[in-house]
């Protein structure tokens, strides 16, 4: 039924992006995505003129570096045309979870269309954690090893190039025994998707 909902959508606007003046990539100009059982359509604010304001325009965050672009050798950083296609192709068709690592004071304000919430201190709770790890479909054996034979690909994001919410999350994971080829670090996060002018929802 979901995949019938965004053909009809896709048929309902294929001439729209024909006419967007900011493009994502030259060949493409918008995807949908489902959020909350809802399709959004993804695009760049048209308004050329348009200024970012707000706590994402601060260059400045105090106690935070800046985060490498590589955080793990073994661990794929991607950046916003490769996020959307994983929310495209992983996402919508439920074989991947796009994961905002910032408190949920902060996703209920904006955040990134299909995201869901999972705060970075999470980590530190054992019994919240094992719960996750059952929903991406790892399975904890009678000797204690994770079975993720069968887990989803994540992406994570946090607040921006600045935080390191993402990095210890994943480092987390990694000590656990999630698979590094299932994870996928957008180290951009919100800041840099909201300098691009991307689409966003409120979660309230």
């Amino acid at each position: 039924m979901r995949v019938i909902a965004l053909l009809l959508v896709y048929v309902a606007s294929i001439y729209a992006g024909q006419f967007d003046k900011v493009k994502i990539t030259p060949e493409m100009s918008y995807i949908y995505v489902y959020h909350k059982g809802k399709a959004v359509k993804v695009h760049r604010i048209q308004d050329t003129k348009n200024k970012l304001t707000g706590e994402y325009a601060s260059t400045y965050r105090p106690n935070q570096d800046i985060q490498p672009i590589k955080m793990h050798k073994d661990i794929q950083t991607i950046g916003e045309v490769e996020l959307l296609y994983f929310m495209k192709n992983k996402v919508n068709k439920k074989k991947g979870l796009l994961v905002d690592l910032r408190p949920k004071r902060a996703y209920k304000k904006e955040s990134i269309p299909s995201a869901v919430n999972i705060p970075s201190k999470t980590k530190n709770n054992k019994a919240k954690v094992e719960k996750i790890l059952k929903v991406l479909g790892a399975k904890r054996l009678e000797d204690g090893s994770l079975d993720t034979k069968r887990v989803m690909d994540v992406a994570f994001y946090c607040n921006g190039l600045w935080c390191n919410k993402s990095s210890e999350f994943i480092k987390t994971f990694l000590e656990l025994g999630y698979p590094a080829d299932k994870m996928l670090y957008y180290r951009g996060g919100f800041q840099m998707w909201k300098i691009l002018g991307f689409t966003t929802v409120t979660n309230q």
